[in-house]
């Protein structure tokens, strides 16, 4: 059975740190942690991860945690053939389908993946609206977002990353 709750120690040699710097990472705010009756730090896995992911630092595997993938896209040859490369460049990863842009944002919320590939032209809601509102939204803003389109232009290209996009790729894929 994987831990749920850590202690400062265990955290701080899960990561490689000195234990006082996990200590000033709560005591600054940045860790959520609580105390025990008796005064010692315990930390939710949960919030260990959430800490992870805000401060761009690696998840040890001992964690146990899948890198999550969504991939949004109407067309189902391109999800097949982004899933499948996906699987051969790293097995581990969690992988969800969204076929319209409202579904997209349930998942968003619902499988909080850390990288969303999205297609800009999607039934419903597109993929303009989509990255908007990931990143506008404080809970999901730090998600990366691959934009994918086969109309590709350079206003396309030019909205998408104003909109937060974290990079741009035109289909077909070389």
């Amino acid at each position: 059975m994987r831990k749920n709750i850590f202690t400062t120690y265990e955290i701080s040699k899960l990561l490689g740190c000195d234990l006082t710097t996990v200590i000033k990472w709560i005591n600054d705010g940045k860790l959520i942690a609580y105390r025990t009756p008796g005064g010692h730090r315990r930390v939710r896995k949960e919030d260990l991860v959430e800490f992870l992911k805000k401060y761009n630092l690696p998840i040890p595997e001992e964690l146990g945690i899948k890198p999550k993938v969504l991939i949004v896209d109407d067309d189902p040859d391109s999800v097949d053939l982004i899933r499948g490369y996906l699987s051969r460049i790293d097995s581990k990863l969690e992988i969800e389908i969204a076929r319209d842009g409202f579904e997209a944002g349930r998942k968003v919320v619902e499988f909080k993946p850390e990288l969303v590939i999205l297609d800009v032209r999607l039934p419903g809601i597109n993929g303009y609206q989509v990255c908007r509102n990931i990143k506008s939204d404080e809970k999901t803003k730090n998600i990366k977002v691959l934009a994918i389109t086969a109309y590709a232009s350079p206003e396309d290209k030019q909205k998408m990353l104003s909109l937060g996009a974290d990079a741009y790729l035109p289909k077909p894929f070389p």
